[in-house]
C-alpha cells in the first residue's frame, strides 16, 4: 500500500514538473521549434536607455540597479559605474562618433538642466554642460527629456518644462533655440508657431529629426493622441511637420535600418514599419517573439517589447530583465513567418 501511495505521488510530481514552462531552458525539442537566432540575450536588469557604439558594443543605464553596464561583441555585461542613489532614475543617454557617452537625468531637480558626460574610463560622471536659461518671463527651470546625437558632433535636446526643441553645439560650447512655442500643443510650424507636448523620443536620419511626440490634454477637453513627428531645415528655419497622429495607439521607439526603412515600436502591440510616402503603418514584428540562443530559447509576446534600436541590419530590443541582438534581423524575420 505505502509502495502505491509513493509511486502515484511521484507520478503526480512528474507531470506537474512536466507541464511547467520558462522563458528558457535545455528542452532540445522545444529549442528546435525556435524560429529566430539572436546574437545574444544578455540579462541586464531593467533598462532605462541604451546606447550602441562604432565597434557594437552596448552601453547601458540600469532603471532598478543604477549603473552604467557595458555589453561586448559575446553578451558578456560588465558594471561600468554604480550610483548610490535614485537622482539618476530614467535617464537618458546618447553616444558621440568617437564614443563619448552622455546623460541627461530629467528626475532630478537639482540636475534636470545638465548635461553630463562619462569620464575617466566611465569611472567619473561630470558635469558637461549646463544649459541657458530661457529668456521669457514666463519661462521655468530647464529640464531635459530627451537627447540626440545628431551625427555631426552636435546634440539636439528637448526641453519639457518649456515646451522647446533646442541644439547643443559642444565646439561653442553653447545652445541655440530650435523650434517651440512655449505652449502645450501638438502644432505644426515653423520657430516659435511651432508646437510640442512631451517629446520623449528625438531620432536623426539624414539630416531630419524624427520625433515622437504624446499630447497629455491636461484637465482640458483634448485627447490624448501619440504623434510621430519631422524636424527639418527648410528655407532657414526649422520646420515641424506631423506625420502620423494616434488616439488608440502610444508610439515608444523609433529606427532606421540599412535599407532607409522606418520601424516603430507600439505599446501592447509590437514593431510597425511606417511608409514615409503615404504615412502609413504595416505589421512588422506582432504575436509571439520566440528566439533561441544555443540551447536556451526565449518567449514573449511582441506587444511586451520595451525598446528597440537598429544599427546595421542588426536590432537590439529590450523586454523585461534581457536585452536582445538579432543580426541580419530582416532576414531571420522573414524566414521565420515562412516557417
Amino acid at each position: 500500500m505505502k509502495k502505491r501511495v509513493l509511486l502515484v505521488a511521484m507520478l503526480q510530481l512528474f507531470m506537474v514538473l512536466g507541464g511547467c514552462s520558462s522563458d528558457s531552458g535545455n528542452d532540445s525539442s522545444s529549442v528546435d521549434k525556435q524560429k529566430i537566432t539572436a546574437d545574444y540575450v544578455a540579462d541586464v536588469a531593467s533598462t532605462s536607455d541604451f546606447v550602441i557604439s562604432n565597434d557594437n558594443r552596448v552601453y547601458l543605464y540600469g532603471e532598478k540597479d543604477f549603473e552604467l553596464k557595458e555589453i561586448d561583441l559575446t553578451g558578456k555585461v560588465t558594471s561600468l559605474k554604480a550610483f548610490l542613489d535614485a537622482n539618476f532614475l530614467n535617464s537618458r543617454l546618447s553616444i558621440s562618433k568617437t564614443g563619448e557617452i552622455f546623460l541627461i537625468s530629467p528626475e532630478s531637480d537639482l540636475n534636470k538642466d545638465k548635461i553630463f558626460r562619462f569620464e575617466n574610463n566611465f569611472k567619473e560622471l561630470n558635469i558637461f554642460y549646463t544649459m541657458k536659461p530661457v529668456s521669457s518671463p514666463f519661462a521655468t527651470k530647464i529640464k531635459l527629456t530627451s537627447i540626440a546625437e545628431n551625427k555631426d558632433n552636435t546634440y539636439f535636446v528637448y526641453d519639457f518644462n518649456n515646451k522647446q526643441m533646442k541644439r547643443f553645439i559642444p565646439e561653442l560650447n553653447g545652445d541655440v533655440f530650435v523650434a517651440g512655442s512655449e505652449k502645450r500643443e501638438i502644432k505644426d510650424g515653423t520657430g516659435l508657431n511651432a508646437g510640442f507636448s512631451i517629446v520623449t523620443k528625438i531620432l536623426s536620419q539624414n539630416n531630419v529629426l524624427y520625433l515622437i511626440d504624446n499630447f497629455d490634454p491636461g484637465n482640458s477637453e483634448k485627447s490624448f493622441s501619440s504623434n510621430i513627428r519631422k524636424l527639418e531645415y527648410v528655407n532657414n528655419e526649422w520646420k515641424v511637420t506631423t506625420l502620423l497622429s494616434s488616439t488608440t495607439e502610444t508610439f515608444i521607439d523609433l529606427a532606421f535600418d540599412s535599407k532607409n526603412e522606418f520601424y516603430v515600436l507600439i505599446k501592447d502591440k509590437g514593431i510597425s514599419k511606417l511608409n514615409l510616402q503615404s504615412n502609413t503603418l504595416s505589421a512588422f514584428k506582432e504575436g509571439q517573439f520566440e528566439v533561441r540562443k544555443e540551447n536556451h530559447f526565449y518567449g514573449f509576446p511582441s506587444k511586451d517589447i520595451q525598446s528597440m534600436k537598429i544599427k546595421g541590419d542588426d536590432i537590439y530590443i529590450t523586454y523585461a530583465n534581457y536585452l536582445i541582438k538579432i543580426s541580419d534581423f530582416q532576414t531571420k524575420f522573414a524566414a521565420a513567418e515562412k516557417k
